[in-house]
């Protein structure tokens, strides 16, 4: 009932998934669209604008006006390109006294994206000059220039037509610089804050690598120390072998326990202990199971860092496993490289007499494989972290009852890194 009732939801959010992925790329094609037609459509439509203009003066003037006109309107188009340019193109056009939004389009532009102020102001007074041309040819023809309101008025137009396109374009440009600022402050905030988060990361990593190293290597330097002791003075072979087994383990246990230290101080530092597959002979060699390792990957490949280590911290924990739950049991280790896949599998048979497997041939109960406590002492989480380091890496791993004993296989990619690694 509950795998019935848990489809139809999941079906329902892989299609809203879909629908909002769908309605992403539409706006992501919007802004596509708009960012390189935005511009065109602006310049188009004050090309029309200027045009309309020349219309009311098309039969009101000669050729050689109608010329400048056209010229004028027409450099237009390219006045995000050239703005100068087209500025000159328009004086012409202003000097006749007719045409005006062409020269304000063209100033307007040029005051907008021309960095000189100099240069503006030369293109404002060049405008200027041009839009009074016509008074000024009156006032020679005429020989008067008549009161001083008179001759204010008469420039007041050719000053608003350079003054205004001029301030216009000049507050854009300030506004934009300003945004751009603004922009630049917030992405360098940004930054303080990860550099702060990532400065607190490291503290707090360094303060749990000493605790650990105060805590946990205390107590394996004890259990090294009794391992010697034991594979000295222990009356019977066995147990003289098994001092030596534990000995060489706990020495195993603070190597890696550095590397992982230094790992936890510098996210940077590389893996400089026992990680890789060829590691892995003298791993079984001191595991206490009986196992062969059969390594098929060719000596040639090359395979990621982190891919290794994955290798190596899965036959560990499986070894790991069949000591507290089959001891005595055979393993096999085999190593393949199929496509771009590293294969791992563990293998091993039931303990000697035929004993249950307990714990590890349960996949809800035993360490690694659930949540609740299993033989020995902890949480029992092994397989379940290796499970998660396989998934990080873009592979997987199973673990479950294989005939009489237990299959651990992982599946890990050629190369890989593990993410914010």
């Amino acid at each position: 009932m509950s795998a019935a009732v848990s489809r139809p939801g999941r079906v329902r959010r892989v299609r809203r998934f879909r629908a909002f992925r769908r309605v992403g790329q539409v706006r992501v094609l919007r802004r596509v669209r708009s960012a390189g037609t935005g511009p065109a459509l602006a310049d188009g439509a004050l090309v029309a604008a200027a045009g309309a203009e020349l219309l009311t003066v098309v039969g009101e003037v000669g050729p050689l006006t109608l010329a400048a006109y056209v010229l004028a309107v027409g450099a237009l188009a390219a006045r995000r390109r050239r703005p100068l340019l087209v500025v000159l193109a328009t004086v012409p056009a202003a000097m006749t006294g007719y045409l005006w939004l062409a020269p304000m389009f063209a100033l307007g532009t040029a005051a907008r994206l021309v960095r000189s102020g100099a240069l503006v102001g030369a293109a404002a007074a060049a405008v200027f000059i041009a839009a009074a041309a016509p008074l000024a040819y009156e006032i020679q023809r005429t020989g008067r220039a008549g009161s001083p309101a008179v001759l204010a008025a008469g420039l007041l137009g050719p000053a608003l037509l350079a003054a205004g396109p001029t301030l216009l374009g000049r507050v854009a440009r300030s506004r934009r610089a300003l945004a751009e600022r603004l922009a630049e402050a917030r992405a360098a905030l940004a930054r303080e804050h990860r550099l702060a988060e990532e400065r607190a990361a490291v503290a707090e990593r360094a303060r749990l690598a000493r605790e650990m190293h105060d805590i946990v290597s205390h107590h394996v330097s004890r259990i090294a120390v009794e391992a010697g002791a034991l594979s000295v003075t222990a009356a019977t072979p066995e147990a003289r072998r098994a001092g030596v087994r534990i000995g060489r383990i706990s020495s195993l246990a603070m190597t890696e326990l550095r590397d992982t230290l230094g790992v936890l101080r510098d996210r940077e530092t590389a893996v400089s202990g026992p990680g890789s597959l060829a590691d892995l002979p003298p791993l079984v060699a001191g595991s206490g199971v009986d196992a062969s390792v059969t390594d098929r990957v060719p000596p040639s490949a090359e395979l990621g860092a982190e891919t290794e280590y994955a290798a190596y911290r899965t036959v560990q924990e499986a070894l790991t496993n069949i000591v507290r739950h089959a001891p005595g049991a055979r393993a096999e280790v085999a190593l393949a490289l199929r496509d771009d896949v590293l294969l791992v599998e563990i293998t091993n048979g039931p303990p000697p007499g035929g004993a249950p497997v307990t714990g590890a041939l349960d996949p809800g109960e035993g360490p690694g494989l659930g949540e609740g406590p299993g033989l020995g002492e902890g949480p029992g989480l092994g397989l379940v972290g290796l499970r998660e380091r396989a998934a990080l890496l873009g592979g997987s791993l199973e673990a479950g009852p294989a005939g009489d004993g237990f299959l651990v296989r992982a599946r890990l990619p050629r190369s890989a890194t593990a993410p914010g690694g």
